[in-house]
């Protein structure tokens, strides 16, 4: 089975499990599936094979953390050490798909907003002028931004985990809050640090929103490559 049947059969599986068994084990597939450039086709052999032996143990009435003992994030953490690295041939096209959508919805969410103020309340021109070079850099910057709004997600979700004593939801909130905020502000005003240069080209801002649904299409079609 390739890494998606095996996940729709953990989900399948995963419904056998019982209240306190299912916590314990959905935090353990969590933290085990956010690991950096682990193969995909590994990781969820290894999570099936920790589910169907916890089945097993539930069948028996023993309980997951007799199964696995009392430090979870301890045992997740050698297993991880354990699964080899993703392949590069693997890898790209995942990337090239994150990327493709998120230059997808920036080109998109650009031509839309600037007709939409042009026709529908007078503001600004229905035309948008980019200078190749800055606007490369600005693509670099975004690209960056996203990397980094990822890993630092993935980040709190793993310090998140194993926690005897969780967080209010409040305190969750706001740093949640204060990650998105920091990042969408650097999206919005990085860019306008950067000097213009390079040849300038003028567009029709409808131009971007083509661009932007042409991008969501070929990373759909690079999804359903992998």
């Amino acid at each position: 089975m390739n890494a998606k049947e095996l996940i729709a059969l953990n989900n399948e599986k995963r419904e056998q499990l019982n209240k306190e068994n299912l916590a314990y084990y959905e935090e353990m597939l969590v933290f085990i599936r956010l690991s950096f450039n682990k193969s995909e086709q590994q990781t969820e052999e290894l999570l099936l094979e920790l589910l169907e032996h916890l089945l097993q143990a539930q069948a028996e009435g023993r309980s997951a953390e007799e199964v696995f003992g009392a430090d979870p994030k301890a045992y997740c953490q050698e297993l991880i050490g354990e699964i080899p690295k993703e392949q590069t041939k693997q890898q790209i096209p995942f990337i090239a798909h994150v990327v493709l959508q998120f230059l997808a919805f920036i080109s998109l969410v650009t031509g839309i907003v600037q007709l939409g103020l042009f026709y529908f309340f007078g503001i600004g021109l229905n035309t948008v002028s980019i200078s190749l070079g800055a606007g490369l850099v600005t693509i670099l910057i975004f690209l960056a931004l996203l990397y980094s709004f990822i890993f630092i997600i993935f980040k709190w979700i793993k310090r998140s985990s194993f926690k005897n004593k969780q967080l209010k939801k409040w305190v969750e909130f706001i740093q949640l809050w204060l990650i998105c905020t920091i990042h969408i502000g650097l999206l919005a005003f990085v860019p306008r640090l950067i000097p213009d240069f390079g040849p300038v080209i003028t567009l029709h801002a409808i131009w971007f929103a083509v661009v932007g649904v042409v991008l969501y299409l070929v990373s759909y079609l690079v999804k359903r490559s992998w």
